[in-house]
């Protein structure tokens, strides 16, 4: 399956990384590969559900409360791997409405992100100034 083809979401995606203390594989058995404030593509290395089937998925991120789980909609899957042991599932999850505070935390979540992307591109602009020029 082309992902490229029917990657539809308009708005940046930023990769996805854990906020806090990394939680064990077996809560969360899939990882966010980017993230936008429409949906986001995950992977996995068991199969989640099929196309059009909701699912609740957890942002990374640490909570005071509860821990941070939207509801979002299968829009394309597809397989992938390298050899028969490395099977890994990918899909494209669009997310659903959601109440105000889920929106909020989406919203931080993502905010960071772009700093965080921000900062690290500047770094790498300021090693890239900083190095020594070969003659």
């Amino acid at each position: 399956m082309d992902c490229q083809k029917i990657n539809k979401r308009q708005q940046r995606r930023l990769p996805a990384r854990q906020l806090g203390p990394p939680r064990p594989a077996a809560d969360r058995p899939y990882r966010i590969l980017d993230i936008s404030r429409s949906g986001c593509s995950v992977e996995s290395s068991s199969p989640l559900g099929s196309v059009d089937s909701s699912v609740p998925l957890e942002l990374p991120v640490p909570t005071r409360v509860d821990k941070a789980v939207l509801r979002a909609t299968i829009v394309w899957k597809g397989q992938g791997g390298k050899g028969k042991e490395t099977t890994c599932y990918r899909y494209g999850l669009s997310f659903e409405e959601m109440d105000p505070a889920s929106h909020q935390t989406l919203d931080r979540y993502l905010d960071f992100l772009h700093r965080d992307l921000h900062v690290e591109q500047l770094d790498q602009a300021w090693r890239k100034v900083k190095a020594p020029r070969r003659r």
